[in-house]
C-alpha cells in the first residue's frame, strides 16, 4: 500500500533532478536553504513498487485557526497519471490528519497554456491536468495576472537552447541586443562573477532597485546561504564600467574626429563642395555626442576629479543552474547607468553558459501576462526570443475541511468588514 513517508535529502535530490516537473524550489539545495533560514521544513514522498514516485519540499507555517503546508512550485510527480495524482493527494490528506494542519497548498511547476510574444495560444490549453487535481480533490485557485513577491509563479517567460551554441547564440536574439552588445563593448562594459564576501554590493543595488520599483528584498544573510548552499550552482553576476577609461576612450574618439575635421576644414577652404560638407557635418554631429557622452560622466560626480578611477557596479542578477534549467532570479540596475545596457550582456553571458554547461531551458521566470506593453520586464524578455507560459496556478487540499470552510467564511467577512 502506498504511503507518504519522510525522504532521505540525497534520495531526493536523485529523484528530483531527473524528474521532467522538478524545479529549483523543490531542489536538495533548497530544502537546505530553507534549513538554514529556520523553517519548520521536510521532504515528504511516497513509493509505489518500492520506487519513489512522488513527492515534495514542504515548508509548514502559522496561520489563523492552525497551520498550512506549502509546496512552492510542487510537488514532483507525474500529473498526467491521474491514478497516481488521486493517490498521492489521498496519501498527503492521510498524512496530516493527524496534525495541526488545515489545508495543504501547492503550486505545480506545470505549464497550462503557452503564449507567443504578442500573447496569441500556440498550444492547447491543459484541461486534462487541471481536471487529474480538481477531481482527487485539489481546489483550483483564481489564476493570476501580475507578477508577486510571494505565492506561485503566475506567468513564466523562457527559451528553449535546442540547436543554439555559442558560436550561433547571437543568431537567435533579436537585433537590439546585438546592437546593445556592441554599445557595451563600445563602452567598456565588462562582466565579472561575485564571492561571497562581495555580496554585499549586490544587496545595496538589489535595495536601490526594490525602493524605486516597489518590489520586496530579501536579506544580506539569504544572498550568503544560497552560494553556501547551492555553490557552483548559483552565479550572481555583475556588470562594470571604469568612468576614467571610458572618459580616456572618449577623448580618444573626439582626437581622431577633430584631426578628420582639420582636413576636411582645409578643404573645404580650398573648394566647397557637397560631398566634404557632408562628411563635416556628419562627424562634428558624432563629436558633439562624444561630448556630450563626457559632460554627461562629469555632471553625475560633480567634477572631472570626483569621477571614480574603480570600476563601478551597473547591474546585476543572481541565476540557478539546476536539473534541466539555467533560471535568472533576482536582478536590478541602478537608474543613473540604464544607457550603459548593462542587463543585456548579462543575459548574453549566462546564455553563453547556459549552453556550455548543457542546459536545455533557459528560463527567464515571471512575466505578469499582459501583452497590452504595459509589462516592461515582458518587452525586454521578449528581446531573447523565446514564449510565455501561464501556469497551471494554485491549488488548496484542505485536510479539515470545516475548519477549511470556516476560516475561508471568516477571511470573507473580514475583507467585507
Amino acid at each position: 500500500m502506498a504511503q507518504i513517508y519522510e525522504v532521505d535529502p540525497l534520495a531526493w535530490n536523485d529523484f528530483e533532478e531527473k524528474h521532467q516537473n522538478g524545479f529549483v524550489m523543490q531542489s536538495l539545495e533548497q530544502y537546505q536553504l530553507l534549513k538554514a533560514r529556520g523553517r519548520n521544513v521536510k521532504i515528504i514522498g511516497m513509493k509505489q513498487n518500492d520506487e519513489l514516485v512522488a513527492g515534495a519540499v514542504v515548508t509548514v507555517d502559522k496561520i489563523h485557526g492552525g497551520y498550512k503546508a506549502l509546496m512552492e512550485l510542487g510537488p514532483v510527480l507525474d500529473y498526467e497519471d491521474a491514478t497516481l495524482v488521486k493517490t498521492f493527494l489521498a496519501e498527503v490528506k492521510n498524512y496530516y490528519q493527524n496534525q495541526p494542519i488545515v489545508q495543504v497548498e501547492f503550486s505545480p511547476y506545470l505549464g497550462f497554456q503557452d503564449f507567443n510574444d504578442h500573447g496569441e495560444p500556440i498550444t492547447e490549453k491543459r484541461n486534462d491536468l487541471l481536471d487529474n487535481l480538481t477531481k482527487a480533490g485539489a481546489i483550483h485557485q483564481p489564476m493570476r495576472i501580475g507578477m508577486t513577491d510571494s505565492g506561485a509563479m503566475g506567468w513564466k517567460y523562457e527559451k528553449s537552447l535546442a540547436g543554439i551554441t555559442k558560436e550561433n547564440l547571437l543568431d537567435h536574439v533579436r537585433k537590439d541586443v546585438k546592437y546593445y552588445l556592441k554599445k557595451n563593448q563600445q563602452f567598456g562594459v565588462t562582466h565579472r562573477f561575485l564571492k561571497r564576501d562581495e555580496l554585499s554590493e549586490f544587496k545595496l543595488m538589489l535595495e536601490d532597485t526594490a525602493a524605486r520599483r516597489g518590489f520586496h528584498d530579501k536579506d544580506l544573510e539569504y544572498y550568503q546561504t544560497v552560494l553556501d548552499v547551492y555553490q557552483d550552482k548559483a552565479h550572481f553576476i555583475i556588470t562594470e564600467i571604469n568612468f576614467m577609461d571610458y572618459l580616456n576612450a572618449e577623448q580618444a574618439t573626439i582626437a581622431q574626429l577633430d584631426e578628420r575635421l582639420k582636413v576636411l576644414e582645409e578643404r573645404l577652404a580650398a573648394k566647397e563642395t557637397k560631398r566634404n560638407r557632408g562628411q563635416f557635418n556628419e562627424f562634428t554631429d558624432q563629436k558633439n555626442q562624444h561630448l556630450k557622452r563626457i559632460d554627461k560622466i562629469i555632471q553625475m560626480y560633480g567634477s572631472l576629479a570626483a569621477v571614480p578611477t574603480e570600476p563601478i557596479l551597473i547591474a546585476g542578477a543572481m541565476f540557478l543552474g539546476q536539473g534541466n534549467e539555467m533560471d535568472y532570479y533576482f536582478s536590478g540596475m541602478y537608474d543613473k547607468y540604464k544607457d550603459f545596457y548593462g542587463p543585456y550582456l548579462i543575459q548574453y553571458e549566462m546564455m553563453k553558459m547556459a549552453v556550455e554547461q548543457g542546459f536545455s531551458t533557459y528560463n527567464f521566470l515571471g512575466i505578469d501576462g499582459k501583452f497590452d506593453g504595459s509589462d516592461g520586464v515582458l518587452e525586454f524578455k521578449t528581446e531573447f526570443e523565446g514564449h510565455a507560459t501561464q501556469m497551471i496556478g494554485e491549488f488548496v487540499l484542505p485536510i479539515h475541511p470545516l475548519k477549511y470552510r470556516a476560516l475561508k467564511l471568516m477571511k470573507m467577512i473580514l475583507r467585507r468588514g
